[in-house]
């Protein structure tokens, strides 16, 4: 007790030397404290939730505004069960696919889907933004196929989907899907591609490729190779023909190494590429083939030997040159 009282009394004196005096008014220090801590954590809660702020904001206004087009639109999306691609929508670039799915209801503010197909995904997905495409009608005269909102509600089953919810839109409009247009390939031979299972993207130079398209279809028969159908700098459509055993994974969000070269009209020369792609999407084609749309999401860079791979936003650029300088 008695070192505890000399401690204080010392703490007092030096208070005294600096300016200090009487007691610690713990009021005071609250006050300050508080005056710090409370514009900061109201920055830090507006910065953080500052899309769906001002998501709901813009909600608001476009009900006084379009209410009952609004009501229109969302009773045409529940009564003929559209079918909506939900996809992530981050800085105007359309992302990875999330799932496809109905419109099951629309209340409180919110719209109830029901999953079709879903992807897994290991993203927090609340308050994300998404983009939901459809097909495309009118209403009104106008053309709708799209629109944007935020994702309110998730229920997953570790990375599996299994339900969600997204806020009614501000408004509902007409969005190109596509951002680079696709060069047909009418010719085989024009685009050749080589292609590797994701996996090998370090070292699949050193292996054969385990699909491939060839210059002469016809001395093929029934053996598997590769038909490209069209491409652009931002990913590729194409064909497996004729598909049989020992192929790599082709699910919907597996990725190939693509090693493609395309002929040049105007030089009478091939241009060669490295790409990472993800397929975002599996379908049948004509005589059982098995189709792939994939997004190029890296490009391959040889140094010494070696590929080393850089992330791309969109595109590949020197392929956006390339297939520019064709279209002149």
């Amino acid at each position: 007790m008695v070192q505890f009282l000399v401690q204080s009394n010392y703490l007092r004196e030096v208070q005294r030397t600096f300016g200090g005096g009487g007691t610690l008014d713990f009021k005071e220090l609250l006050f300050r404290t508080l005056s710090v801590a409370v514009p900061m954590f109201v920055v830090y809660v507006l910065w953080r939730y500052r899309l769906l702020i001002l998501h709901v904001a813009g909600r608001w206004a476009s009900r006084l505004l379009r209410s009952r087009k609004r009501r229109a639109v969302e009773n045409y999306l529940v009564s003929r069960s559209v079918v909506i691609e939900v996809c992530l929508y981050t800085g105007g670039v359309v992302g990875r696919k999330l799932c496809d799915a109905r419109i099951s209801s629309v209340a409180g503010g919110k719209m109830h889907l029901q999953l079709l197909a879903a992807n897994p995904t290991f993203t927090h997905l609340k308050h994300l933004r998404v983009i939901c495409f459809t097909r495309p009608f009118a209403y009104s005269g106008k053309r709708i196929n799209a629109f944007t909102t935020l994702v309110t509600h998730v229920r997953k089953s570790g990375v599996v989907l299994k339900g969600m919810s997204l806020l009614t839109p501000v408004r509902y409009r007409f969005i190109l899907r596509r951002r680079h247009s696709r060069q047909r390939v009418a010719q085989e031979g024009a685009v050749r591609v080589k292609a590797w299972s994701g996996q090998k993207a370090r070292t699949f130079w050193m292996f054969r490729p385990e699909l491939q398209t060839v210059n002469n279809p016809a001395r093929y028969d029934a053996r598997t190779r590769l038909a490209v159908e069209n491409i652009s700098a931002g990913g590729m459509r194409l064909f497996v023909v004729n598909p049989g055993g020992g192929l790599p994974p082709l699910d919907t969000g597996g990725q190939l190494v693509l090693h493609f070269s395309i002929w040049n009209p105007k030089t009478r020369k091939y241009s060669f590429f490295t790409a990472l792609g993800t397929i975002r999407s599996r379908f049948s084609g004509r005589g059982g083939a098995i189709g792939l749309g994939i997004q190029f999401m890296a490009e391959g860079e040889k140094v010494k030997g070696r590929y080393t791979w850089h992330t791309v936003r969109g595109e590949i650029p020197a392929l956006a040159k390339f297939l520019a300088g064709i279209e002149e």
